[in-house]
């Protein structure tokens, strides 16, 4: 209940909450004598994950920095060990723990839902009266350019400053939902339904991280189809994850080719990330099958050859990372990786044909999400944004106890 919102107001602080939520669960375990529990299940999604992070690590043979590849495919590594054992541990809680959790869990959204709303209505009223009140000097925050002083005090910050605020809020609506699901008195359990539903959509929508929309309108979209039909939709999330993972180079080269980098009716950042994808895409070429090494991007640094006619001053600007985990993979682990993502996400969908009737439509929602999210922002390899995907997954493990425990929840 405190960890949701704590992460709302600041997404990078999932990275510590994680390892703390991770803590607690293994302490109550052992506590209670269900050591056992400490051991994830070894299945096929499990197996496959690692499978692409022990690929990811032998990247490092050819890495013009293998010291940087290795290290952080490590850390990468320990965050899914660690999310693995949080699951099984909340999938397997005994029921009335899991149902305070999930209590939990819909309530800090709620509050963290209001908090963004309130900061983007207001002008970021809160975090201005914070930052003044702690007497936070420019050489203190960033980005600079988000911050306007006058006498040593902040008057204004840049909308954009929320962007990370809102990333999080496409993923946890869904384990949210499901907890909130089980409220007993139906009018209670409509009106935090109702909620949840709609300081969502208040939030997403006056933001302005265009990849959240984009995340909750195809989360909602997914969910709206696999309640009319599960194949469907199944069928559906599975063709497009295989067009992403396969076709992330070509398709990219097609929107550079349509000259969409320059269309008028696209925001600048869309322009922006046209153009740097069609860099990493050209560069994929110089190694094709096997990639120049996991986080590389960031270690070579390549520049941009062109810019959007609107930005002429982007020509020459460092690629640290292509705002596209899709394409993200093929330069720097070439199709051998984007071939094992594939097969990752190929069998968490098989997994959630597998699940009770109740779960797979929230299930498939948050998949539908996450795909979206990784495909238009962040690095792959940025340990808050791998314990964030992590953190969602757990969740959703919880909301699946509650389910199978209390029977389909009404709707």
């Amino acid at each position: 209940m405190i960890a949701v919102p704590v992460m709302i107001v600041s997404a990078k602080t999932v990275q510590a909450i994680l390892p703390i939520l991770l803590l607690a669960a293994i302490a109550g375990a052992i506590a209670r004598r269900r050591q056992a529990l400490l051991r994830p299940r070894t299945n096929l999604v499990a197996l496959s994950l690692f499978g692409f992070l022990l690929y990811a690590g032998l990247s490092a043979l050819w890495a013009p920095d293998p010291q940087a590849a290795i290290l952080i495919v490590l850390m990468a590594a320990l965050v899914a060990a660690g999310s693995l054992v949080l699951a099984e541990l909340l999938s397997t809680e005994r029921f009335e723990d899991a149902l305070h959790m999930g209590e939990g869990l819909w309530i800090g959204l709620l509050v963290g839902l209001l908090y963004t709303v309130v900061e983007i209505a207001s002008g970021q009223a809160i975090k201005m009266w914070v930052y003044n009140g702690l007497a936070l000097g420019p050489d203190m925050l960033e980005p600079a350019r988000y911050f306007t002083w006058e006498n040593g005090r902040i008057v204004a910050i840049h909308p954009d400053d929320l962007t990370r605020n809102v990333v999080p809020i496409p993923l946890l609506i869904w384990p949210a939902l499901m907890a909130a699901t089980l409220l007993r008195e139906r009018t209670w359990r409509r009106l935090v339904c109702a909620a949840l539903v709609l300081l969502g959509t208040a939030a997403i929508l006056l933001g302005t991280s265009e990849t959240a929309k984009l995340a909750w309108l195809l989360g909602f979209l997914t969910f709206a189809v696999a309640r009319y039909s599960e194949r469907i939709a199944q069928y559906a999330v599975s063709l497009v994850w295989i067009v992403a993972c396969l076709g992330a180079v070509p398709l990219v080269r097609l929107v550079h080719a349509l000259d969409l980098q320059n269309a008028d009716w696209l925001q600048l950042s869309a322009q922006l990330r046209i153009t740097l994808w069609n860099e990493i895409a050209r560069l994929v070429s110089n190694a094709p099958v096997f990639g120049v090494g996991a986080d590389m991007t960031y270690y070579i640094r390549p520049h941009m050859q062109e810019a959007p006619a609107a930005a002429p001053g982007w020509i020459g600007f460092p690629i640290t990372h292509p705002h596209n985990v899709y394409l993200q993979t093929w330069y720097e682990l070439g199709f051998v990786g984007a071939a094992l993502l594939m097969a990752f996400g190929l069998l968490v969908l098989r997994q959630i044909g597998q699940l009770g009737p109740c779960g797979r439509p929230y299930a498939l929602a948050l998949f539908a999400a996450a795909a979206v999210q990784i495909a238009f922002s962040y690095n792959l390899w940025q340990i808050w944004f791998m314990c964030l995907f992590s953190f969602a997954a757990a969740m959703y493990c919880l909301g699946e106890n509650l389910s199978e425990h209390h029977g389909a929840p009404p709707h």
